[in-house]
Formats: C-alpha cells, structure tokens, sequence
C-alpha cells in the first residue's frame, strides 16, 4: 500500500516518504526512516533505528535489527538465483549496525528452513553479492564488487577485497585477507593472506595486530604458517605436528583445516613475509 503521510501510517513513531510503498505484514519499529520510492513486501520487519534510503527493495520474509544503514538501489531478500527454488518461504535475517552500500544484493535463503544470515557491524560496498544461504559473521568487510556465492560462510573480522570471487560452499576463516581481483573454490585458511588462485601468501600480522593478538600468539601463528604452507602441498605430519601446539589460534587454525570438505588454499612453495618485504615491521 502505498503511505500518504507518517501522521496517518501504521507506524506513528516510523518516518515513511509518501512515494514508499510498504505491504501488508510489515513492522516497522520506533525510529526507522524509509525514503523516497523504497518498497518493502510483507511479512517483514525492519528494526529500531534503520535508514532506508532512496529506491531500496526489501522482502519478503526478512528480519533487519537496529540502527542499519541501506544505501540508494540496495536490494535485500530477494529471490534466489537458484532454478531449484519454488516461491518456497525462506528467510533473510541481517543484524544490527550494518552498513550496505549501493546496489549491493542479498538473497534469501534456496529451501524451506534456510536462511542468508547476516551478523552486526559489518560494512558491504557497492555492487557487491550476498547469495542464497550465505553466513557471514561479525565486523566483515566486503569491498566494491566481491561476490559471494550459495552456502558459502565468512568468519568474523575477515576482509573480502575488491572484485573477490567466491565459489559456493567455501568457508572464509575468521581475520582473513582477500586480496583484490583474487579467487578461491576451497576454504580459506583463518588469519591468513589469499590471493591469485586459493594461494595464501602470508600471515596477515596487520589484521592480527589490530585486532588486539599478542605479539606471542603472532609468533606461534607464524611458525605454524610456514609449517603448514611455507611448501606447496601441506603435508599430514604438519597437521599432526600443530594439534597440540600451546596456542589457541593455532589449534584454531588445525581445526579449521580439519573441518574441511572442500580442502584449503595451498601454499606458495616459500612464504615470504609479506610485510618485511613492504619495508615495515608491525611487531
């Protein structure tokens, strides 16, 4: 339906353009503001605080918490692009204090029972793709046109650079680094450097350091990168080595690589330090 004014709406406490139309089952709490000809399909709900600006599409069947920010074109919801996928109720639930730039797309779930899950804090640029069933956590950064594919899953505090792809089903490990125009079918190793083709260049130190790792911990990750990647194909021995290492990250690291199923991003051969050779020491 189309709302003729926020004084007569069905949300007082809403700031709805007059050329916004909003459909039947939608909620819309105390604060949100929805722009000039944005259109949200029911049911939906669109939480405490959220910006909608100008031509935003939204729905049906998607659940946005507090104080995000959709910028101008951004369509979230939508069908999947799946030909398996029916008209089927499936589910878009994005949490609170995003931020989603320009164009960006974000599909719902491909089967009833799945969803596209989106955590807090993360910051999606322009033209880049949220496909059906994809996870992404907490403080993830997807830069200008990376592309996510179905079912794939993205660690907390990972960055997806500029013009990324990203093959269905991979899992990306939390504090990752994707570097720009690169592209992976297998899993991406947490903490690290990727980029070419699933090739981890380096241990991202810088990421770590921010991210408040102790020097200590950074140490222990990067004796066991060079373990496990300093060759061109991880050997078993390397895994069973680092099982019982006395850091947490690196247990954390083995058990990812455990857990895979479609196998991890090789090594180079040699791991050079990445930030040695920039001339900078960020420890």
């Amino acid at each position: 339906m189309m709302n003729e004014s926020a004084e007569n709406s069905l949300w007082p406490l809403a700031e709805v353009h007059p050329t916004a139309i909003v459909g039947d089952g939608v909620e819309l709490s105390p604060g949100v503001r929805i722009g000039p000809w944005c259109s949200i399909k029911g049911p939906a709900s669109i939480g405490p605080g959220t910006v909608l600006m100008e031509r935003v599409s939204v729905g049906p069947w998607v659940v946005m918490g507090r104080n995000n920010i959709v910028h101008m074109g951004a369509v979230i919801g939508h069908a999947p692009q799946d030909l398996s996928y029916h008209g089927e109720e499936t589910w878009t639930h994005i949490g609170s204090d995003n931020e989603i730039r320009e164009y960006v797309t974000i599909h719902r779930g491909s089967r009833s029972g799945l969803r596209t899950v989106i955590g807090d804090h993360n910051l999606l640029m322009g033209l880049s793709h949220v496909a059906h069933d994809v996870e992404i956590g907490n403080r993830v950064i997807l830069a200008n046109g990376a592309l996510l594919a179905g079912h794939v899953h993205v660690g907390d505090q990972a960055f997806v650079s500029g013009g990324v792809l990203v093959h269905q089903f991979v899992r990306i490990g939390r504090l990752a680094l994707l570097r720009g125009g690169s592209r992976t079918s297998r899993d991406v190793p947490p903490f690290c450097i990727m980029d070419g083709t699933h090739t981890v260049r380096s241990l991202n130190r810088v990421g770590l350091k921010r991210a408040g790792v102790s020097a200590e911990e950074r140490a222990s990750l990067k004796r066991a990168f060079r373990i496990l990647f300093g060759h061109r194909r991880m050997e078993k021995e390397a895994l069973i080595r680092l099982e019982t290492d006395s850091s947490p990250l690196v247990r954390e690291l083995v058990r990812f690589i455990r857990d895979s199923k479609r196998g991890v991003c090789h090594g180079t051969g040699s791991l050079p330090d990445i930030d040695t050779e920039m001339g900078v020491d960020y420890d």
